[in-house]
């Protein structure tokens, strides 16, 4: 009998999309599972062994739990996650194992943006002017130098949540006075992109794509964060093939090779400028979150989660697809107000009118906690064989759902909310990824 391969899948808790890429391991061919986490659910019909943890971004805890788990049931052959925060930690372990796996190195040129930049403009892609600052003199120059505005972030990835855009003197003094730049903690000031915000994902086997799906962000992330009564949206357009388009693929192509991932599914996000420039502006070795996995199964009628464990797993890809729907999600909040959601109303309305179009819905829970993210409390997601179906029913939804918080005034200051957001490395989870309802 063959020997199984024994996986490792680490994650904070299993639940949510998590839950699925780990259920996506167990369904290929001749696999052991095992888990490591530091929030334990009851998930014992996947895995052979989870072993708890005090805190899963510890590469020296983690090194330690899967030692546990090699005297005990034999070596391992991979350790894997699907969280950003993660990637770093599950490399240092998988190095320090002699494992086969993402390197330390591939890990750090794509979520460290100083290395990201650095990749891509040697390989001839677009990036915003920007400047790594080890110290407050260097970022208010380069903000005197380019002209406000300009956006300040940190090296590593925040998922969006610890990035500021900086629109005089009074907000970068309280931006610098809070993340206190120094060699140690070195932020990235850049050029604030005005145009149209993109994705794109991307399945790669050797250092090659074999597959890309184009993603459009209403409005942008960054303006979701600032204005809260906007409830950002996303679109998968049915076609991908428009000459608006190529500039962006093409990019964003070159940009993975460049960044040598091997074997990965890969999210990357860019701005299409309004002079037909485009700037790439993050990038991440995982399946992209803000359902847009989930967005990928409805176009393509795929399984993402699956395709992900044969990429990594397998090295394989067992397309090509063909994308047969567009596909919207819109994240639904509130917008003003704080505390807990008090009710929410309009789903009968937009359930008769938009029908069978409704792929997915996990509407915000009464008596949970208001978000802290442009993700909000919860989502829709809608499916037509048109771009701009889908684009008039996210509208309507927007219209139509309405929800109401236990406190109807917010109020945070400016230094509240930005203070709140420095806790990107733990990243909010919304309630919809603890149980999400598939209709």
């Amino acid at each position: 009998m063959t020997t199984p391969r024994r996986i490792v899948f680490v994650a904070r808790s299993f639940a949510g999309e998590s839950i699925r890429s780990a259920r996506a391991i167990t369904q290929l061919n001749n696999v052991e599972l095992f888990g490591i986490c530091d929030q334990h659910l009851a998930t014992d019909d996947l895995f052979r062994e989870v072993v708890c943890v005090t805190d899963t971004h510890d590469s020296a805890q983690l090194i330690e739990a899967a030692k546990q788990l090699q005297q005990k049931h034999g070596s391992l052959n991979r350790i894997v996650t699907t969280y950003e925060t993660l990637l770093e930690p599950v490399a240092k372990t998988t190095e320090s194992l002699g494992l086969e796996g993402m390197s330390v190195a591939t890990v750090q040129r794509a979520l460290n943006k100083s290395n990201l930049i650095a990749t891509f403009r040697e390989a001839g892609v677009g990036t915003a002017q920007s400047l790594v600052c080890t110290d407050e003199t260097q970022a208010r120059r380069f903000a005197q130098e380019l002209g406000y505005h300009v956006v300040l972030k940190p090296l590593n990835g925040s998922g969006g949540l610890a990035t500021w855009s900086i629109r005089d003197d009074a907000e970068l003094n309280l931006a610098l006075e809070l993340t206190d730049p120094s060699p140690a903690r070195p932020l990235l000031i850049e050029e604030c992109l005005h145009g149209k915000e993109l994705s794109i994902d991307t399945i790669t086997i050797s250092n090659e794509p074999r597959f890309y799906s184009i993603c459009c962000y209403t409005p942008t992330i960054l303006q979701a964060i600032q204005n809260p009564a906007i409830q950002w949206a996303c679109v998968m357009p049915r076609d991908i093939g428009d000459e608006y388009y190529q500039p962006l693929i093409a990019q964003g192509l070159d940009a993975v090779r460049a960044l040598s991932v091997g074997n990965a599914m890969t999210h990357m996000e860019a701005f299409v400028l309004a002079d037909g420039r485009v700037c790439f502006t993050d990038a991440t070795l995982r399946p992209a979150g803000a359902r847009i996995a989930p967005m990928l199964a409805y176009a393509y009628d795929i399984d993402p989660y699956f395709a992900w464990a044969r990429a990594m797993l397998d090295g394989c890809f067992d397309g090509p697809w063909k994308r047969k729907f567009a596909v919207g999600t819109i994240f639904v909040h509130g917008g003003a107000g704080s505390g807990t959601v008090e009710s929410v109303n309009g789903l009968e309305i937009v359930e008769r009118e938009l029908g069978d179009a409704l792929v997915d819905v996990c509407l915000p829970r009464v008596g949970t906690t208001k978000a802290s993210t442009y993700t909000g409390d919860g989502y829709v997601t809608v499916r037509y064989p048109q771009t701009i179906e889908v684009e008039e029913a996210l509208e309507f939804i927007a219209r139509t759902i309405r929800v109401k918080y236990s406190n109807s005034e917010t109020s945070a200051t400016l230094r509240d909310e930005w203070s709140k957001r420095l806790q990107y490395d733990r990243l909010y989870k919304p309630a919809w990824e603890i149980e999400s309802h598939i209709m």
